[in-house]
């Protein structure tokens, strides 16, 4: 059952907005450009109280510190970084991890429909907690991670970054950390925002409009403030770059295969005769191996390669083994067109008594396609064809008339459908956020709010281009072969044209629906507690009620596994609610003594009670020691819970692809392919790993020239309601440098280095296919006997007759556990050119931030040892779009800033990284060597009412690197897929 929210209470804290901090800086005093700042900005601060709120406390205090460490983005640097997302811009900043979501589907079909998430850390976004004002976000799906296409990016004032577990202020989720949205308020005027970018290609075109208005009213006790955009971007395909011509191959062909039945097999003898018409010696050719079809009617067998005739178009003869390209289906660039509204009203009864209300509504559609569907691929049943098909060639007459049993029906698979056309995809969304609430003072300094919203994600998901396998089967089992049921029937032998008659009997459309909704109720109080020695002990308490919803509704055609290529699924529901309690207190310890300016300490305790998985406690204890001469040392930990999402907990069954890799070294493709490294002459395991195989279902007449000759298997997907949280001890201990002189050299100088230090356990996820392949196989030592009852081979079934893998079981669970820990360094040195003996009024300005990842441990079971995936990129077990893990990241920007204008040259740095397939195995895959990406922007203020900005990302156009060592491979995440681009933008403001 389903229920709105009570909005009876709604309330607000006051959350008064600091002056614009310098970009990637960890200040400990808020940056004071005031002469560059907006009027409406400023009005902003002179109206809000001294005290403000650091992002990741609730505590009010009177300076801009912070115990954790913390990087502040203001609006102009967002929009600055040239990218038309907001995500885009945040992927820039070396904490965050990027994932395809945002804009590309890659070579494949892996992707988020178009939405762009934050990923801190590389811990995955649903570990990440996303809030705007200090507030939750309606997520954008199931697992509870914020959509930022949703954010209304003309109103961001500055983005708050926090490293590590904030769980014990914000509750759950916030594992990695928080990246919090503050809006401008007391809005004033009209404004609005354009921008326009394209490639030097001429192509990947961008654009971005907004206007925003606002005013205020009753002598300024109210303002309200609207505000409307549009954004869109077009396509590019993989073929618009010759890097991605063959980016993804795939064994499964345009011709298909019959598939080999063991039991059944053609006579030796008979293959002879046919190949010999080929000019092939007797014997050469395997009566097992798989038989396709060239264009001629001829027969071609595919691994290895004999008598294949058709030109290499788009198949691949390497004289080992024919491939099929698929990657000119694959979007380097995801068309996208977004419409979002915001409205906010605030109103001061009284100044004790301040209201607010504001909804946003955002609409956007992503559309992207992939190759044809595969008959037989993705686990679905292949086309069974009787031996009266009219269409059957001769040759391949021959050989099924000398099988055993030579009337049996034959199964057709491995078909790439391409006389179908290729899939496409529309992803709908439509999110809505209303959030209302209180706020007032109390006796003393004491205030209090209250605040309540309630949202909707609704998704609409529509695919087209799968062909019916009933439709199918009822054509080739026609005598005439389909012809009096579609104009020219269907010839499924071979590359085929169709009629549009028998297109359209044949495909069929699908379309998925997912309802997610969020309720919040909360409210805070805080203030002084008393006064010691060294300053007041300040104190916030609060309670809480969150309500998450989730709905699925599929298709009926996608309930049954009636599509080629389609992954099952059946409809889900469910709730999750959880009552939370949470008390901080800030306590000064010492004050005004040698070495010792202030030290405080910062502790923080939460309840929550879930109605699933019961109830967990948070806490931290933070500190901040500051010795004087603006310097300080700060740290603390912080134990944080992320608590199973709807989606988790509640999605049914499903079935999806899964690609184990190419045939070759340990850790990648099917073990049991003679081809492999498991199965080489000289490999210690070889021996242990022909007799797993024949256990697990490869026949012994074909274990020793079995060869994979499916591009596919399944994974069974299925939530769990047993699910326990997650559970995170985080450290972090650092200092600050922020010397308050007089000096024009050092007064605009802040310097900071963290530590952070993330231990999860009880991670949910799943065993990937790969990863339970190879881990069955003991490529790692997981398997030391070579043992069936391994839980990794337990998972695997194979098909009887062909021992191809032919289902994955991996449901979610609390499986092992995750180890990070690094170190940031940032620092914003700002000198003005009259003490460069330069003259005029403006600055130089030097600004960087690294991070190092020290470590990145990955632990599959509880139990089992953590293995090391720092500077290693290809590991998805986290994120399967987000699998980038470099030692080294960077970006530094120097800039001349003067009245509001400004030239920036950026220096974004990746390290280098060794193939994580190769971690914990013998293994000697490629990796990548480092890159780095050059930009260039300028801003112009052209007066009061007029700024204009451009800019060059990838000035010197560097190319996407190979990753690994498969053709056109690149993390479509991480590097740059598009190159050099240029953009122009313009704000006006009245």
């Amino acid at each position: 059952m389903r229920y709105s929210p009570s909005l009876g209470a709604l309330a607000a804290a006051l959350v008064a907005v600091p002056a614009a901090a310098q970009a990637v800086s960890p200040r400990s005093v808020p940056a004071t450009p005031a002469a560059e700042e907006s009027p409406d900005r400023a009005k902003s601060d002179d109206q809000s109280r001294s005290d403000i709120v650091v992002t990741g406390s609730r505590i009010a205090r009177r300076d801009y510190s912070a115990d954790s460490p913390i990087v502040t983005v203001r609006d102009d640097q967002l929009k600055s970084s040239g990218q038309p997302t907001v995500e885009a811009s945040l992927n820039q900043l070396p904490q965050f991890t990027a994932s395809a979501s945002g804009a590309t589907s890659g070579a494949g079909a892996q992707n988020r429909g178009g939405q762009a998430t934050a990923n801190l850390r590389g811990l995955g976004q649903q570990r990440t907690l996303v809030l705007l004002d200090g507030r939750r976000l309606q997520p954008g799906g199931s697992d509870g991670a914020v959509d930022l296409n949703t954010l209304p990016d003309a109103l961001i004032e500055n983005v708050e970054v926090i490293t590590g577990g904030a769980s014990a202020t914000y509750g759950s989720d916030a594992i990695a950390g928080v990246v919090n949205f503050k809006l401008r308020h007391h809005f004033n005027g009209l404004q609005v925002d354009a921008q326009n970018g394209i490639t030097d290609r001429g192509d990947g075109g961008t654009r971005n409009v907004s206007v925003t208005g606002g005013l205020d009213f009753d002598g300024g006790k109210g303002n309200v403030v609207l505000s409307g955009s549009f954004a869109d971007r077009d396509p590019v395909l993989n073929p618009a770059r010759g890097f991605f011509r063959y980016s993804k191959l795939a064994a499964a062909l345009p011709e298909g295969n019959i598939a080999v039945n063991a039991n059944n097999l053609p006579s030796q003898a008979a293959v002879d005769i046919v190949f010999a018409r080929y000019g092939i010696a007797p014997g050469r050719v395997s009566r097992s191996l798989a038989f396709s079809f060239n264009n001629d009617g001829s027969l071609f067998a595919a691994n290895p390669v004999f008598n294949y005739r058709d030109p290499p178009d788009h198949v691949l003869n390497d004289g080992k083994s024919v491939q099929y390209s698929t990657g000119d289906f694959g979007y380097l660039q995801l068309p996208l067109t977004r419409y979002s509204a915001f409205g906010r009203v605030e109103y001061a009864f009284s100044d004790n008594l301040h209201a607010f209300l504001q909804g946003q509504y955002t609409h956007y559609k992503a559309i992207w396609g992939i190759a044809p569907p595969v008959i037989g691929g993705g686990g679905t049943a292949p086309v069974t064809v009787p031996v009266t098909n009219p269409f059957i060639p001769a040759d391949l007459a021959a050989l099924l008339a000398s099988r055993p049993n030579p009337t049996a029906p034959f199964s057709l698979t491995n078909k790439r459908t391409n006389e179908t056309g290729n899939r496409l995809e529309t992803d709908q969304y439509d999110v809505f956020q209303i959030t209302g609430g209180l706020s007032g003072k109390l006796a003393g300094d004491w205030t209090w709010d209250v605040s309540g919203s309630f949202g909707r994600s609704k998704a609409v998901i529509t695919d087209a281009g799968y062909p019916s396998i009933a439709a199918l089967n009822n054509l080739v089992a026609a005598p005439d072969g389909g012809r009096t049921i579609c104009a020219g029937g269907y010839n499924p032998f071979g590359l085929t044209q169709l009629s549009a008659a028998c297109k359209q009997y044949i495909l069929r459309t699908i379309t998925n629906r997912t309802n997610v909704e969020q309720q919040v109720l909360e409210g805070n109080v805080q203030g002084k507690l008393l006064d010691l020695p060294a300053g007041e002990v300040r104190a916030a308490a609060g309670a809480a009620y969150r309500r998450n919803f989730f709905e699925f509704d599929p298709d009926p055609q996608a309930t049954t596994a009636g599509l080629v290529n389609f992954s099952q699924v059946k409809p889900a529901s469910g709730a999750t609610r959880v009552k939370e309690v949470y008390g901080e207190l800030l306590v000064p310890l010492l004050h005004n003594l040698p070495l010792v300016q202030q030290l405080t300490v910062d502790l923080g305790y939460r309840y929550s009670d879930y109605n699933l998985t019961g109830g967990v406690s948070t806490y931290k204890a933070d500190g901040n020691w500051k010795l004087g001469a603006g310097f300080s040392i700060r740290g603390g930990y912080s134990r944080a819970i992320r608590a199973p999402n709807a989606g988790e907990l509640f999605a049914a069954a499903s079935q999806s692809a899964v690609v184990l890799g190419a045939i070759g070294p340990l850790g990648s493709g099917d073990p049991c392919d003679v081809r492999s490294g498991y199965r080489a002459p000289g490999y210690s395991g070889a021996a242990p790993v022909r007799a797993l195989c024949i256990t697990q279902g490869v026949p012994v007449s074909l274990i020793d020239s079995f060869r994979n000759t499916t591009a596919q298997s399944v994974i069974n997907l299925s939530g769990n309601p047993n699910l326990k949280e997650e559970t995170a001890d985080t450290y972090s201990v650092g200092a600050v440098f922020s010397p308050k002189v007089s000096s024009p050299w050092l007064s605009r100088l802040n310097l900071s280095v963290d530590f952070y230090s993330i231990s999860l356990k009880d991670a949910i996820g799943t065993i990937t296919g790969p990863v339970a392949v190879a881990k069955c196989f003991n490529a790692d030592g997981s398997n030391p006997t070579y043992g069936t009852d391994n839980i990794y081979c337990a998972a695997i079934v194979r098909q009887a007759g062909s021992g191809l893998i032919e289902t994955i079981n991996t449901p979610l669970l609390n499986l092992g556990g995750y180890r990070t820990s690094g170190i940031d360094f940032t620092a914003d040195w700002a000198v003005p050119t009259t003490a460069l003996g330069l003259g005029g009024r403006g600055s130089l300005r030097l600004n960087t931030a690294v991070s190092y990842l020290r470590s990145f441990k990955i632990q599959n079971l509880p139990g089992a040892p953590f293995q090391e995936f720092g500077g290693t990129i290809l590991n998805t077990q986290i994120d399967p779009l987000a699998d980038a893990h470099p030692r080294w990241k960077a970006t530094t920007s120097f800039g001349y800033e003067a009245g509001g204008s400004g030239l920036t040259f950026r220096w974004r740095f990746i390290d280098k990284m060794t193939n994580a397939n190769n971690v914990g195995t013998t293994g000697t895959a490629p990796g990548v060597k480092a890159v780095s990406y050059f930009d260039l922007d300028a801003r112009i203020k052209v007066n009061d009412v007029l700024t204009l900005r451009a800019g060059v990302t990838n000035l010197t156009d560097v190319p996407a690197p190979l990753v690994g060592n498969v053709v056109g491979q690149t993390d479509y995440a991480t590097y740059d897929v598009l190159g050099r681009r240029l953009y122009f933008g313009a704000r006006v403001k009245f």
